[in-house]
């Protein structure tokens, strides 16, 4: 097993760990910091960022688990784990952006409370972490153009899901209990401008990470390539 397959696997491992960890601290409202709770238990899902760490963790696991089934058997992992890390990892790259250059200015606890307790790692390291296996270390075939419109596809459905919410709850103006990322709070039409500036920004991040890893993947195997021509010689 090469060096670049060995960090893909390890990386994997991590992330689902992380995941884990972040999801149990979530739900049962562990902290290290004090700040203010916004939900715990089965109602953290709700939030974009634990739906995409969750995703996160469950493609990670996938990941290793047909990563080992390939040592063994030979058996290329499936087309469809691959697209998954690709949502996710596009996922994880709106959520933190979204919170760095947006959620953490208009956060009344400061901006620094958006990377404490489960929060660090669901809006920073696991986004790192994810970002770099996914990006330069794990093997992959070629994606194209029909795969930047499946990266996005979980962030159209949330999208949907928000706004029925804010349109259902919305009686001259909405309740940030059902406004939680406070698109809202100046009025529907920006709340809907702000859908749009996300959508616009996922495709955007979509469009650019299949260009980064198309890259990588062609570098590899160049790399690849040559060291096997030298191995043969």
């Amino acid at each position: 097993m090469g060096k670049r397959q060995t960090l893909a696997l390890s990386f994997n491992i991590t992330i689902f760990l992380l995941a884990v960890l972040g999801s149990v601290l979530c739900f049962g409202e562990i902290v290290f910091v004090e700040t203010k709770i916004y939900e715990h238990g089965i109602k953290m899902l709700k939030f974009f960022t634990v739906q995409s760490n969750v995703l996160a963790g469950i493609t990670a696991l996938f990941y290793v688990i047909f990563f080992i089934r390939e040592r063994k058997t030979k058996k290329e992992i499936p087309m469809f784990v691959h697209i998954l890390r690709f949502v996710a990892t596009i996922d994880l790259a709106i959520t933190f952006l979204v919170v760095a250059l947006f959620l953490g200015f208009i956060t009344d606890e400061g901006y620094f409370s958006m990377y404490v307790n489960a929060n660090f790692l669901f809006h920073f390291l696991i986004p790192v972490l994810n970002f770099v296996s996914f990006e330069f270390f794990e093997q992959s075939p070629r994606f194209t153009i029909k795969h930047t419109f499946w990266g996005v596809l979980h962030l159209i459905l949330y999208t949907i899901f928000y706004l029925i919410v804010v349109l259902t709850h919305f009686n001259g103006s909405v309740p940030l209990e059902y406004d939680w990322y406070a698109f809202a709070q100046l009025g529907l039409p920006i709340a809907f401008m702000c859908a749009v500036l996300i959508l616009g920004l996922g495709y955007l991040v979509s469009f650019l990470l299949h260009k980064l890893k198309n890259k990588q993947n062609g570098y590899v195997k160049t790399q690849e390539a040559k060291q096997n021509k030298e191995e043969s010689k």
